[in-house]
């Protein structure tokens, strides 16, 4: 496994959090991006939304939601844990897929008023929850760390 030392992403998107110094960042448009660890052939893709109104926020949770039960089908079952902090306005949920699921992690966050973020874990390999398990538990820990460090620059106070 990678070592487990990080540095802060820098980019011009309205969010930032520590990346492993052993991933790569592959910035896409419209601040989307992909986190790939090479040594251990895994990306976590990032979608980043802007929030323009309530009932925009609604839709795009339902279908974060929505994107992560369609793994459940596969997986022998789904653990949820909840983000709060209220001091960097971060809230949100990350799913953690039990069995032989395409994407054993995901995890969305929001400031609830202007800003959404997705992160889905992908290997470069056939889902085997079996062999995968040390490599899904290091990953695991990579994005509870993502969510932890992740502040919005324009949210603030």
């Amino acid at each position: 496994m990678p070592t487990a030392q990080y540095q802060p992403l820098q980019t011009n998107c309205p969010y930032s959090f520590d990346l492993n110094t052993k991933a790569n960042w592959v910035p896409k448009k419209d601040c989307w991006g992909d986190a790939y660890y090479p040594s251990i052939k895994a990306t976590v893709q990032f979608t980043y939304k802007p929030i323009a109104n309530e009932e925009q926020l609604h839709t795009i949770l339902n279908e974060a939601q929505n994107l992560a039960y369609k793994h459940a089908t596969n997986a022998e079952g789904i653990g949820e844990r909840e983000y709060i902090d209220q001091g960097k306005k971060v809230y949100g949920l990350m799913y953690n897929m039990q069995g032989n699921a395409a994407s054993s992690t995901q995890f969305f966050v929001t400031d609830s008023t202007h800003h959404f973020l997705r992160g889905v874990l992908y290997f470069y390999s056939v889902p085997n929850a079996d062999s995968l398990k040390p490599v899904n538990n290091f990953m695991f820990n990579e994005m509870v760390h993502i969510i932890e460090s992740l502040e919005w620059k324009n949210s603030l106070p």
